[in-house]
């Protein structure tokens, strides 16, 4: 009976430890899963953190990155509006210089004008009238005297270099002929055994323009052979026209030494400005193409006048 009661208790106590252990080892379980769950809130936390700062970090960068856009941006606008007021304040100037060499070229010839009027018409007739009565008086009275020949010989001299003169000024050929015969008659003058000046022409001689259009292109083309004349050292030129799509082409090209196209700027005078000035007055273009040793080609075009 003892025995019996003993083993009883001794189960008991059994149970009650395995009880006790399985209570011990939930206990220990749930110290883990609850251990486990905030280590991995603190993971979520921390990785959510991460995020935060990784998005604060762009919100930061890409804010940086527009203003500095936005700085280079206005920075760009300004001296683009910068660089508009210049050019904008060039072109005003080269519209006032080419004002003042047009008006000045336009006296000029309005000058040359009324100088070779005033020779041929005044000095060469009192000159011609002077002449013709010396000749009369010297006829009735039969003198054959050596101061009178000499005096026939100074007026027949003075009224030969004041026409020569009055045809510089104003060539009788460009007024009573025309453009296309005056032209070809300034390369035959400019030519002799040191430079031949060729003449060609699709247009005929017999065309005329206005007097002022005309007189304008006369006078750049003696510009230019006269450039032609002292810078080239050419041996031969020619001076080509044409009359294309309502405007007229003239093209003249040497043999000469020619010249590095780009540093023409700083080689041009005077004359070369008076020259684009009275080309861009009709609205015209006039394009140099050159090199050292191979001659120079000029061409210029303008729209005929109305």
């Amino acid at each position: 009976m003892f025995g019996l009661n003993f083993f009883i208790s001794l189960l008991f106590s059994l149970a009650a430890k395995g009880t006790f252990v399985s209570h011990q080892y939930r206990f220990a379980n749930a110290q883990n899963i609850t251990s486990t769950v905030q280590t991995e809130r603190k993971s979520i936390a921390n990785q959510i953190n991460t995020t935060d700062q990784l998005r604060n970090k762009k919100i930061v960068s890409l804010a940086i990155l527009l203003v500095v856009i936005i700085f280079f941006l206005f920075y760009f606008l300004y001296q683009n509006n910068k660089l508009k007021q210049k050019i904008k304040r060039k072109d005003t100037k080269q519209k006032i210089l080419l004002d003042i060499i047009n008006s000045s070229i336009d006296t000029q010839e309005i000058e040359r004008k009324k100088i070779a009027s005033f020779l041929h018409d005044n000095i060469n007739s009192l000159l011609s009238s002077a002449g013709l009565h010396l000749n009369t008086f010297t006829a009735q009275h039969e003198l054959k005297s050596d101061e009178i020949q000499k005096a026939k010989t100074i007026l027949s001299e003075v009224h030969e270099l004041l026409r020569d003169m009055s045809h510089d000024l104003v060539p009788s050929l460009l007024v009573r002929f025309g453009l296309i015969y005056a032209l070809e008659d300034l390369c035959e003058k400019n030519s002799n055994s040191a430079i031949q000046f060729e003449f060609s022409s699709s247009i005929s001689t017999s065309r005329r323009y206005v007097e002022k259009f005309e007189m304008k292109i006369y006078f750049i083309v003696s510009e230019l052979f006269n450039n032609i004349i002292k810078h080239s050292e050419a041996k031969k030129a020619r001076l080509s026209l044409v009359e294309k799509n309502n405007q007229l082409l003239l093209t003249i090209h040497d043999d000469g030494i020619g010249f590095r196209t780009q540093k023409l700027k700083e080689a041009e005078g005077f004359g070369l400005n008076r020259i684009r000035a009275r080309i861009k007055k009709y609205k015209g273009t006039l394009t140099i193409v050159s090199r050292e040793n191979e001659g120079t080609k000029i061409k210029i075009q303008i729209p005929l006048p109305h």
